[in-house]
């Protein structure tokens, strides 16, 4: 009966200026129908037919059934379970008043040691969970919550905290994968600095989850610009090692690797010489059997004089619509010094990591005019001039190459 009122509800958007209506009244028949099924799942697990039916657990069971997944499932059955104990929320679930997911957090805060708190005050949670959307009511519920059970949040609490972790593993493909359990505290964190350097430019391309992506990695980028040697710590900071062939390295062909404290990855030699683009080389000599015969001194290739120098006149990073500051930004070569540019303001123009990457590994190109002035070229054969932005009250220097037609 149930199913032909969806069916129903469905059929009548069609026919319909405004569908509100209809879909309001199919999500209150979706609501009905789960209440069915809740209570049918309570039954049969209480009898434990399904022990009889040869399964293992009442998940087993439910999993082969509804082919939903076991984390699906186990939400069902904690809901079939606790739902009985609320029985002014059933009925309000069972009418479609009440958002299944507010009916999942009235499930999660349901346990023997509020069960006479929550029956006091069952009148009102009903209401909420009928009046609120989900964010308001799960901020309301769990300020109930604190207060019907202290003990219970400060352990949830501590074992939020104690459960934290981080796993960072390396694929067969040199990509990597990123997971962990944050508490509450460190996610609020984490989100509002990723979601400040995550926010999208003029003309995005990019994902929101790459933009995510970039924003993590540009955390770890500043994070280590910053880092500090504590005293009396004999701690070096963290280095990131690439090794090429030199012709490789001149050529743009082949690869090398780069080197951390914990792994190696076999990258393109594009890679290595965006990273070349700002860095401190060290030149190594070895044999034909790769053994070091020869340590020559590091070299920092772009000087942190000449890096304040662009920052003054750079602001941050030059590609248009980006607003990285300038902290965050590789000074990077317009002619690769490997292939004889200059390092001097003319041939340097600062770039964020994620248009410096894509400069080098996406076939875009940025030709120096000089005064501070560049041509970006796109892949697609378009092209737009860079102009220095204006420092303090002076006027903007002039290119010292005609600037091309517009």
């Amino acid at each position: 009966m149930t199913g032909s009122l969806i069916a129903e509800c469905v059929e009548e958007l069609d026919r319909l200026a405004d569908p509100t209506p209809a879909v309001t009244a199919a999500t209150r028949a979706i609501r009905a129908q789960r209440a069915e099924q809740l209570d049918e799942v309570d039954a049969i697990v209480r009898r434990g037919e399904f022990y009889t039916l040869g399964y293992r657990s009442a998940t087993d069971w439910l999993y082969q059934t509804t082919g939903e997944g076991i984390g699906h499932c186990k939400v069902t059955l904690q809901l079939a379970e606790r739902i009985q104990h609320m029985p002014l929320i059933k009925t309000a679930f069972a009418a479609g008043h009440i958002p299944e997911t507010n009916l999942r957090s009235l499930a999660d805060a349901w346990t023997l040691d509020v069960a006479d708190v929550f029956e006091r005050d069952e009148t009102m949670l009903r209401s909420w969970a009928v009046d609120l959307p989900h964010k308001d009511f799960r901020f309301v519920l769990d300020t109930w919550r604190m207060r019907a059970d202290p003990d219970r949040e400060e352990r949830t609490s501590q074992e939020q905290f104690d459960s934290r972790a981080l796993h960072l593993s390396s694929l067969l493909d040199g990509m990597g994968r990123l997971d962990g359990t944050l508490d509450p505290e460190a996610l609020a964190l984490v989100r509002e600095a990723i979601r400040a350097l995550s926010q999208p430019s003029d003309g995005e391309t990019r994902t929101a989850s790459q933009r995510r992506a970039d924003a993590l990695t540009e955390m770890a980028r500043i994070a280590l610009a910053n880092l500090e040697i504590v005293p009396g710590k004999k701690r070096r900071k963290p280095k990131v090692i690439a090794t090429i062939a030199y012709n490789d390295l001149n050529d743009g062909t082949g690869g090398g690797v780069i080197d951390t404290d914990l792994d190696t990855t076999v990258v393109p030699a594009e890679t290595i010489r965006r990273m070349a683009c700002d860095c401190n080389v060290h030149r190594y000599i070895t044999n034909p059997l790769g053994t070091v015969i020869d340590y020559g001194r590091s070299q920092r290739v772009v000087s942190d004089p000449l890096f304040d120098t662009l920052l003054v006149r750079d602001h941050g990073c030059r590609w248009p619509g980006c607003s990285i500051p300038a902290g965050s930004c590789d000074a990077h070569h317009a002619q690769h010094w490997l292939d004889g540019g200059d390092t001097e303001p003319d041939n340097l123009v600062l770039l964020c990591w994620f248009h410096h990457h894509l400069l080098h590994e996406q076939h875009w190109s940025i030709e120096p005019l000089g005064g501070g002035h560049f041509t970006l070229n796109s892949p697609h054969g378009t092209s737009q001039i860079l102009r220095p932005p204006l420092v303090g009250l002076a006027p903007p220097t002039q290119p010292t190459l005609p600037l091309p037609p517009a």
